[in-house]
């Protein structure tokens, strides 16, 4: 009986804070894994760093330079949009995870007991 109450301490103590470590490095992976800050640091640098110099050009050219620099910068916005708007479903779906993993984890020893309960009775 004192193993048990030493696992059930465990359980909602340092095996929930260990829990909690577990889902929180998931978090930080999915953050990693999609390079959030990256994207939101650079979000209206252009794509690639792909940037086209207006030195020595007349100016129609420097037009066609500017705009096809507006243009890479546009690129670049909308690919890490849809990256950030990825990384949020994606985010999304890992909160959902992590909440039914902790509840699971609140009653995984009450089935546990429940169990042992069911297959004595019908032993009996």
């Amino acid at each position: 009986m004192q193993t048990f109450i030493e696992y059930i301490q465990w359980w909602y103590s340092r095996g929930l804070v260990r829990m909690f470590k577990y889902l929180k490095s998931f978090i930080i992976i999915l953050s990693d894994t999609f390079s959030v800050r990256i994207c939101l640091g650079t979000l209206f640098a252009p794509w690639k760093r792909d940037v086209a110099s207006t030195e020595g050009l007349s100016l129609q050219e420097k037009f066609g330079v500017w705009g096809f620099n507006l243009l890479a910068r546009f690129f670049g916005m909308f690919i890490k949009t849809i990256t950030l708007i990825i990384f949020l479903v994606c985010f999304i779906v890992l909160l959902v995870f992590d909440i039914i993993v902790f509840f699971v984890w609140l009653f995984l020893p009450l089935l546990l007991v429940e169990g042992v309960v069911i297959g004595v009775m019908y032993l009996l």
